[in-house]
């Protein structure tokens, strides 16, 4: 029982933090604000949810092998997603900087305007 209630205690929030994170997605508007809220509720709802689920699942009356198997690829998702999501997020934003996705000119700042000249362009503008 004690289990159970430590087990939602870390599954609830992290349904939340997923859930935000879609709604993130869907809500905001521009490039970088995207991949913040893809980035950084996802991958620690997933940790709070595989951390409530690995709860759960080792203080069950049936855990055997089979289930330690499972633990082991919930831990080894953990660790790649860890392991990608700073990197894809990286990504994303240097090539909407480079490539100017930020959205409408009124919601730019001096910061986020990409320069006028990159010299790897073959046009560059004035």
């Amino acid at each position: 029982m004690i289990a159970d209630i430590l087990s939602l205690l870390f599954i609830l929030p992290g349904a939340f933090m997923v859930f935000s994170a879609a709604v993130g997605t869907a809500r905001f508007n521009s490039t970088l604000n995207r991949i913040h809220a893809i980035t950084k509720p996802q991958t620690t709802g997933l940790v709070l949810m595989i951390t409530g689920t690995i709860i759960r699942v080792t203080t069950s009356d049936g855990f055997g092998v089979h289930e330690k198997g499972d633990m082991g690829m919930m831990l080894l998702l953990v660790v790649f997603a860890l392991m990608t999501s700073p990197v894809t997020a990286q990504r994303l934003g240097r090539i909407a900087r480079r490539e100017g996705l930020y959205g409408g000119e009124e919601q730019l700042t001096r910061n986020d305007r990409p320069a006028s000249y990159h010299p790897r362009r073959m046009n560059p503008k004035g």
